[in-house]
């Protein structure tokens, strides 16, 4: 061999040996934030729900036309500008399932590809492995080659001190490298995890320490149920759905689908006190009706306090299911005077509120036309 075709190769191979140094040495490196498990966990769980009864998530299966996001002022820095009187409100990046808002973090970024903006758009049922589990869409949201932290959320009314159970089916999609199959990479992925909240006052700071969070794990590749309950604090609560790429791989893909609230556990009493004003010299029996209205699974007792000195009766000491309860007494005989007793409505498994305590008031009073509606002109 020639001196100079040895020197031209030993040219190349050093050149080739510093170009996959300098690609090693530039390799994105995983970043583990700290409130990331040591041990984490990817589970795929069955079919079964469990937050039973009547959904209260508008547009659960995220369907809709998917437009650009206008989020209200004042806007958001990765957001741009369409018109001079709306800075940073229109979010390109953003499309998003009707009725649903999106959340995400976006400091520090002391590297470009920290804590980016996800790309929300619309998943179609023809991808594979399948990425939407009921309906047209999911709703699907990534970062490339970037970590991220975020999500969306949605306000729902409630019913105060109501125990209420918030489930959502998610899974990603996350590797270094585009493999075969479209599927995650077990040695090699961004370390994404998922899971759901809810805030019990309704609030809408996903950072909230009032939020209460489900488990957090990753969930690769298949569907896997995420759910969490909480006891609303307000008449509004508010569902988050959360996930946290740690490390920039190019595929940090997440998908969420059937999201679920329903109402647990809740009771309530009306009306929460009951008075009576009566002539004396007009003997009357009185029925007044309690309205006990439960969510399946409770069960109720009524009793009235052994010191009142009001002589009366219930017309049902318990019960399974919602219920009209009658009080009823009897002024025949009973003299000019103030009687009370209370109603006990006792509940269990014991939910907020139990139990109910109503004070029952009956005053019996002489001529009750003169002394309490003097405009009437006994005849």
């Amino acid at each position: 061999m020639k001196r100079s075709t040895a020197v031209s190769l030993s040219i190349f191979f050093a050149t080739l040996l510093l170009t996959a140094t300098v690609a090693l040495l530039l390799r994105p490196r995983p970043v583990v934030l700290a409130s990331t498990p040591t041990n984490p966990l990817t589970i795929t769980v069955g079919d079964a729900e469990v937050c039973a009864g009547t959904n209260l998530i508008t547009n659960p299966s995220f369907e809709g036309d998917y437009p650009v996001y206008i989020m209200a002022a004042p806007g958001h820095p990765d957001c741009q500008t369409w018109f001079p009187d709306q800075p940073n409100q229109f979010c390109e990046r953003v499309k998003l399932a009707d009725d649903w808002q999106p959340y995400w973090l976006n400091t520090p970024r002391t590297e470009n590809w920290m804590n980016i903006q996800p790309e929300y758009v619309p998943s179609l049922p023809h991808e594979q492995p399948p990425r939407v589990r009921s309906g047209d869409k999911s709703q699907h949201y990534f970062s490339f080659w970037s970590t991220h932290e975020g999500g969306l959320m949605q306000q729902v009314s409630a019913v105060e001190d109501g125990r209420y159970c918030f489930s959502s089916w998610g899974h990603a999609w996350s590797s270094r490298e585009t493999l075969s199959g479209w599927l995650s990479d077990p040695n090699d992925h961004g370390q994404l995890y998922q899971r759901v909240g809810i805030d019990p006052t309704g609030g809408t700071d996903w950072q909230s320490h009032t939020v209460v969070w489900s488990e957090m794990r990753m969930q690769y590749d298949e569907f896997g149920l995420f759910s969490v309950e909480a006891v609303a604090e307000s008449d509004t609560i508010t569902v988050f759905i959360w996930s946290k790429a740690n490390v920039p791989v190019k595929h940090n893909d997440v998908y969420w689908d059937d999201a679920r609230l329903t109402l647990l556990q809740a009771a309530a009493v009306e009306p929460g006190e009951l008075t009576t004003l009566l002539d004396v010299d007009l003997p009357t029996a009185v029925t007044h009706t309690i309205g006990i209205s439960l969510t399946s699974g409770l069960a109720w007792t009524a009793s009235l306090a052994p010191s009142g000195t009001l002589p009366a009766s219930l017309s049902q000491p318990n019960g399974t299911t919602s219920s009209d309860l009658n009080l009823t007494f009897d002024t025949n005989g009973l003299a000019a005077g103030t009687y009370t007793t209370t109603v006990t409505i006792d509940v269990t498994p014991t939910v907020a509120g139990a139990p109910f305590v109503i004070p029952v008031t009956l005053h019996v009073v002489p001529e009750l036309h003169q002394a309490f509606l003097p405009a009437v002109i006994r005849p």
